[in-house]
């Protein structure tokens, strides 16, 4: 190892431990980017936003708006065609008693270049404010196929692991301050004499950054244990017996009456607008219901029908 090298991983690992008590302070609102990348080019994206009851959930239209613009932008700057799978879009949010958290799901198309043996991608994050432009700064993880290697990365990832093949980065800005470049080659072909010797003077480098990114990690997830533990706490002391609190059953009151307006059947966006109720909120009060047994859904194109069942249309009239 040359000196060059152990004083860079010392300076990283300097800057990584300064970070580590900004994570901790918005703890409550963390985000990860999880970005698969596919033999075809195409990369699937999950991005998870943890935040306190106050954080507001986004819209699904505005989800939409959000990746449509980021895709747009990159192609233009990349000159290549890109889209996103209209069938692949999901987005979901779990309530717990002091904060939620939403996951959205989308496809992005020909996200990266494709040759002979190789899978190259990174030039969609150079875009300006790529990530500010989503859903701000947040760790990133890239996983890519089993049958590929890592060929030259830029800039070097934080940590890694090889079951699945992963790339992580502490934080987005960590990745885009650089030049972001991945260059991924069939697990047949052995990377350049330059990059071994460049890996093997940067294995230290990457040592430091998963011991770090674990400590990251392990506060993380000390610290929703903790929150999790005292809401249990609260429900285990609370002597009375658990009830829905009478606005959601009077709103569920209202969807059952207005489905059977209906004739026993409509779609759950016309509930939504009808009802005036955010399309997280109308989500909600129908899983709730599917659960009594009192209606059934089943996906219709981007919505869903939403069907009374009738011995439970009986049991809450």
């Amino acid at each position: 190892m040359k000196p060059r090298s152990i004083i860079v991983a010392f300076a990283l690992c300097t800057i990584l431990l300064s970070a580590i008590p900004v994570y901790m302070a918005h703890a409550e609102n963390y985000v990860q980017y999880e970005i698969k990348v596919n033999l075809d080019g195409s990369a699937d994206w999950v991005i998870t936003q943890a935040a306190d009851l106050n954080g507001t959930v986004e819209t699904w239209n505005v989800f939409q708006q959000k990746i449509t613009v980021v895709v747009e932008a990159s192609a233009n700057l990349t000159q290549r065609q890109m889209g996103i799978d209209p069938d692949s879009l999901q987005m979901s949010t779990i309530w717990e008693t002091q904060s939620h958290t939403t996951e959205y799901q989308f496809t992005w198309l020909n996200f990266s270049i494709i040759q002979e043996e190789q899978i190259i991608f990174g030039d969609v994050f150079r875009t300006s404010g790529f990530f500010s432009q989503l859903y701000g700064d947040g760790v990133l993880e890239v996983s890519y196929p089993s049958n590929y290697t890592v060929q030259s990365v830029s800039p070097q990832p934080n940590g890694g692991s090889s079951t699945p093949q992963t790339l992580n980065w502490l934080g987005t800005q960590f990745f885009v301050n650089g030049n972001p470049n991945i260059e991924l080659a069939a697990s047949s072909l052995s990377p350049s004499p330059d990059q071994n010797e460049n890996n093997t003077g940067g294995q230290l480098i990457v040592l430091i950054g998963v011991v770090i990114a674990v400590a990251v990690a392990a506060s993380l997830a000390g610290f929703y244990l903790n929150r999790r533990r005292r809401n249990k706490n609260v429900e285990a002391n609370n002597a009375k017996p658990r009830v829905d609190p009478p606005v959601i059953e009077s709103e569920e009151e209202k969807i059952l009456k207005l489905i059977q307006a209906k004739g026993g059947s409509m779609y759950q966006s016309d509930i939504t607008d009808q009802c005036r109720f955010s399309k997280a909120k109308t989500s909600i009060l129908l899983t709730a219901l599917e659960k009594k047994g009192v209606v059934t859904r089943y996906k219709k194109g981007r919505d869903k029908i939403v069907t009374l069942i009738v011995q439970g249309k009986g049991e809450n009239s």
